[in-house]
């Protein structure tokens, strides 16, 4: 080997070594990097918050705290909230933060701090209970209370009992322990967020089933946030929820408060009526000479009318149906379509202006079938016109105007669509008379309003209240008739009261009933016919001499009736056999059963 080998030999090997070092080098370097990330991920420190969650009052502030602050060595940290306006954060710069509820909602409260991780906190802030309940209203299932801020105070009952009650309160919040301390303990807990109170009144006017007294004293214990309540009434001793309405004035409660006017002199007596019903099986009260025409006016929800010749009724079930026309002539034609509802629409109730057909229309698919719209049209199904959309449960034709209720109220309505609330509370039955009077039964008492104005000029009778409730009824001379169900008995009978005197009588013998409003009633001639036994049997009642006879379905091959009217001066019955099928059967004076239409 030369010189010059050597020398090549001998600078490969320091260049391997010099190659050697700084591969070793960058290897060395490469590891300090990954230990130093790893140094300084251990480095990260994890912080821990007092609370995760938090639900706090409109109002109300907290203190959200790091609860090792100081060993984590006291570092910077960053409050920040997503929805300033349901709360806000203030930095204590000492590793807490105050929270303040703005306004009911949801927001998240984030914290940070460098080599720390970062923390969250979910905020729910909730209405804060009222800090009092005058000037403010609440509806219950027997009816509204009005506490105002002037210290008035209202109480409207619903349409199942007839008592109102104006006066005076005095409020006193109370705490829940003091509550539990009283009649009304209930209330305790069974409103979130509650605030309680204490109201007690003194009535400067109670009207109470028709009578009318001063100076009554009742104490109303409240549990309520702002929206619902819950309310014991010492007058009622049993507690009810109730949901918050609208305030309205002490003028607009005085509208609505009946202080009863006085009765025309030239309509009934001045002296509203206490004489209590006549109940005597033996010797019924009897009317001479009495006579029922046709008014020209529908006093119920029917499925079938007659308009001229012909007979138009209800096809189909609750689900579906259709208005259909047959002639009465005994022609034994088909029925004819007359109007169809679209898909998820039925036809609910039928009436008629004497020319034209009047109905009502209802939504099948959410289960109510209740009426949304009454319509107007030609008997051949031409002229379709919409009157009103509003809740129909019954209505009459007078003098062109169309009256409707929904049971809460009765409303009267022109035929371009105008409407105007004639009566603002319980509406039963209701009767429309020639001298352009209404006898309208609110649950409790008879009152009289004015057709035209809705002026109420009081009650008939004052002390007639019998726990009962009825459908229907018709004006005879010095009389109103009407089938009434009773509450106590569950029976129905005829009666008749005196619109003189306010004197109510009992025309007929009470008959099994039921607590279901199934039973319905046609007065026509010297008769009032009307179904018993929960529909399974009719009975026909002569006012003029007391007799009556009665019959039974299923001894004719039938089961029960729903509906009875008048066709052609015949009662007519829908009727149900035992298969199910319905038919319209007319009544003759022998009492005897005739088909008039085909099972359907």
């Amino acid at each position: 080997m030369d010189n010059n080998q050597e020398k090549s030999i001998g600078v490969l090997i320091v260049k391997l070594i010099f190659l050697g070092i700084a591969v070793l080098g960058a290897v060395l370097l490469l590891m300090g990097v990954i230990l130093g990330w790893f140094k300084r991920e251990a480095e990260i420190k994890k912080p821990a918050l007092s609370q995760t969650s938090l639900q706090i009052q409109e109002g109300e502030k907290y203190t959200l705290e790091i609860t090792n602050y100081h060993d984590l060595g006291e570092p910077p940290f960053r409050w920040a909230i997503e929805d300033r306006e349901v709360a806000s954060v203030r930095d204590n710069k000492d590793g807490t933060a105050e929270i303040v509820a703005k306004a009911p909602g949801t927001a998240t409260v984030s914290i940070k701090a460098e080599n720390c991780e970062e923390l969250q906190c979910s905020i729910v802030v909730t209405k804060a209970p009222i800090a009092s309940i005058a000037g403010s209203a609440w509806e219950t299932e027997d009816g509204d209370y009005f506490f105002l801020e002037d210290g008035s105070y209202y109480y409207f009952v619903s349409p199942r009992t007839e008592n109102y009650i104006k006066g005076t309160i005095q409020i006193k919040e109370m705490t829940g322990d003091e509550m539990l301390a009283t009649e009304a303990a209930m209330l305790v807990n069974s409103v979130e967020r509650a605030a309680y109170f204490k109201v007690d009144t003194v009535a400067d006017l109670e009207i109470y089933y028709g009578s009318r007294r001063r100076g009554s004293r009742y104490t109303i214990y409240v549990a309520a946030n702002e929206e619902e309540a819950a309310i014991y009434d010492s007058g009622w001793s049993e507690a009810m929820p109730a949901k918050k309405i609208d305030l309205q004035t002490s003028a607009a409660l005085d509208g609505k408060f009946p202080g009863g006017a006085d009765i025309p002199v030239d309509i009934v007596s001045d002296t509203p009526g206490t004489v209590a019903a006549t109940y005597s099986a033996d010797d019924p009260f009897t009317v001479p000479g009495a006579d029922f025409t046709n008014d020209g006016t529908w006093k119920e929800s029917v499925n079938a009318i007659q308009i001229g010749n012909e007979l138009i009724f209800k096809r189909g079930d609750k689900e579906h149906n259709a208005l259909y026309r047959m002639p009465l002539d005994g022609s034994g034609a088909q029925p004819e379509l007359v109007y169809e509802p679209a898909d998820g629409r039925i036809v609910t109730i039928i009436g008629t202006d004497g020319q034209k057909l009047l109905f009502g229309e209802g939504d099948a698919a959410n289960g109510s079938y209740g009426t949304d719209a009454l319509y107007r049209m030609d008997v051949d199904g031409y002229g379709l016109m919409l009157l009103v959309e509003d809740a129909v449960a019954d209505f009459c034709v007078y003098n062109n105007y169309v009256f409707y209720t929904d049971y809460s109220r009765l409303v009267k309505l022109s035929m371009t669509g105008k409407t105007e609330v004639l009566w603002d509370y319980g509406v039963y039955c209701y009767e429309i008379t020639a001298d352009d009077l209404i006898f309208l039964f609110d649950g409790d008492v008879w009152e009289l309003l004015d057709t035209w104005s809705g002026e109420d000029f009081g009650y008939l009778c004052e002390s007639c209240n019998q726990s009962y409730e009825c459908d229907i009824a018709e004006q005879v001379g010095d009389y109103l008739y009407y089938l009434a169900y009773d509450y106590d008995t569950e029976t129905v009978s005829l009666r008749a009261l005196d619109i003189q005197n306010g004197a109510e009588n009992l025309l007929s013998p009470s008959y099994t009933g039921t607590k279901h409003d199934t039973y319905c009633v046609l007065f026509s001639g010297k008769y009032a016919y009307f179904t018993t036994e929960d529909g399974e049997s009719l009975v026909r009642f002569d006012v003029t001499s007391g007799a009556q006879k009665q019959i039974y379905f299923d001894d004719l091959g039938y089961w029960y009736a729903n509906e009875i009217i008048e066709v052609d001066g015949q009662p007519l019955l829908y009727l149900y056999d035992e298969d199910g099928n319905g038919w319209y059967v007319s009544v003759d004076e022998s009492m005897n059963l005739n088909v008039v239409t085909t099972a359907f």
